[in-house]
């Protein structure tokens, strides 16, 4: 709620109370008017310091200061505690957003002045956040949220210059809390590793935003095999912080994407690569689900009020161009070309190198057609080692991370072997040759940690 629209909702539900409250001025049982007002009533009293740390950080100390009346039911310093208790991402009102802080507060005053003795059985109260709480009598004075809580006023009447107080024992709630992503990690044992790491990165914050995100979550047994991977790497904390970072986000992708949902594809998340390019994440369907080449689904569709959360056997590890090609099946023949012995050329290595490099990479189809092509020619040990690493050199940009939306119509790109192909963007995307082909790209920018991947149907020939 906007604070500059709080002063408009204080008095149209003030005269929405008067029927309310018409019996406020009982002789019976007068409103006691202190010279001091709500909030410095609630300032001069210690067991209420939370309450107004809350009222400052909602910026509702003004609103509370106005000439009313009121009734404010005011929750102590241990309801407070209770409240932050009640989510384990909070550890103090810092971490509780300011709209959620401002609703919940509104949801503890009514307009008009109300003594307990003007509240009878069964009375349902309109607070100023527009939800309702119910009087149970039965038993003392408890009021029944929303949230199905029995909330009770332990000292009632406090007369105030601008109306009255009653303290009561719990925060109440229009309805229950949701659980963010971060919350349902926090309450899972399997995933305390997750959120410690989490911590460490300072992403929680990022994971309690309104999203939708969608995480793949590794269990710690998964990170005890990351840690136990690396001889250097004892805890946590000997992964220097902005590898950790990187990993995490690379675990996250921005929507909801639920199990069914998934699809033989890459999909964007929030790690980023050279240029700040969103790294890729390769997921596979056939048969057995895979993410990122070899991690496998434990737990699907774990619902949270910011996203899904899916739990995985691996903690994933963001790849480089060559790992994107190790693990992408259709890619098997441009592995095998890249590896073969006789090279002169450690392609391998080079390509794990820093680059960043643009990659036109070939399918296993477009290699059988290349040895299609050339009766004498029934496998790669057939092509001579000169002939296949010149060919292999011509589908490497060493001079940058070019992503789909930088190629323009007419650029020449000067390829690894110092040969160049045209972009032609006149009739889809297609890259022609020095042999006279024109080439098409069938799917771009597959984003790797040192490059790019875009796939084409034809190996390009110099």
């Amino acid at each position: 709620m906007k604070i500059k629209n709080l002063t408009s909702l204080l008095f149209l539900g003030l005269f929405a109370s008067l029927v309310l409250f018409t019996s406020c001025d009982s002789d019976d049982d007068p409103i006691i008017v202190e010279n001091d007002s709500i909030v410095e009533i609630a300032v001069g009293t210690q067991n209420l310091s939370i309450l107004v740390e809350a009222l400052q950080k909602a910026d509702l100390v003004s609103a509370l200061e106005a000439t009313g009346p009121f009734t404010v039911f005011a929750p102590t310093n241990d309801a407070f505690q209770a409240l932050l208790d009640s989510k384990a991402a909070w550890n103090s009102l810092d971490d509780i957003p300011v709209e959620t802080l401002q609703s919940v507060l509104l949801y503890h005053v009514v307009a008009g002045a109300a003594l307990s003795s003007d509240l009878s059985n069964g009375q349902e109260l309109t607070t100023l956040n527009g939800s309702t709480i119910t009087v149970d009598l039965t038993g003392g004075v408890d009021l029944v949220t929303g949230a199905d809580q029995a909330v009770s006023v332990t000292t009632a009447n406090v007369g105030a210059s601008n109306g009255v107080i009653h303290i009561v024992n719990e925060v109440m709630l229009a309805e229950s809390l949701p659980k963010d992503i971060t919350d349902l990690a926090i309450e899972t044992p399997e995933l305390s590793t997750l959120v410690a790491a989490l911590q460490r990165a300072e992403l929680v914050s990022a994971l309690q935003a309104e999203g939708p995100y969608t995480v793949f979550a590794p269990t710690n047994t998964a990170f005890q095999a990351l840690l136990d991977s690396n001889d250097s790497w004892n805890s946590l904390d000997d992964i220097p912080v902005e590898t950790l970072t990187s990993v995490l986000l690379f675990h996250v992708v921005s929507g909801e994407v639920k199990a069914a949902d998934l699809e033989n594809s890459y999909v964007k998340t929030l790690s980023t690569g050279p240029n700040e390019e969103a790294l890729s994440l390769q997921v596979e369907v056939g048969g057995t689900v895979e993410f990122n080449g070899d991690a496998m689904p434990l737990a699907t569709d774990i619902m949270a009020s910011n996203g899904v959360v899916h739990l995985i056997d691996k903690v994933m590890l963001p790849p480089n161009v060559v790992t994107l090609a190790l693990n992408n099946s259709g890619f098997t023949t441009l592995v095998a070309a890249l590896t073969d012995s006789r090279h002169t050329t450690d392609f391998v290595t080079l390509l794990k190198a820093d680059g960043p490099y643009t990659i036109f990479a070939p399918t296993n189809a477009a290699f059988q057609a290349l040895l299609d092509s050339n009766a004498s020619w029934n496998s790669l040990a057939d092509i001579p080692i000169g002939t296949l690493e010149a060919v292999l050199k011509y589908h490497v940009f060493a001079g940058g991370n070019v992503q789909s939306d930088e190629l323009t119509d007419n650029q020449e790109i000067t390829m690894f072997d110092g040969n160049m192909v045209t972009v032609d963007l006149s009739n889809g995307a297609k890259l022609d040759t020095g042999s006279g082909q024109s080439v098409v790209i069938s799917a771009t920018d597959v984003q790797g940690t040192n490059g790019v991947i875009h796939v084409v149907d034809s190996v390009l020939l110099p």
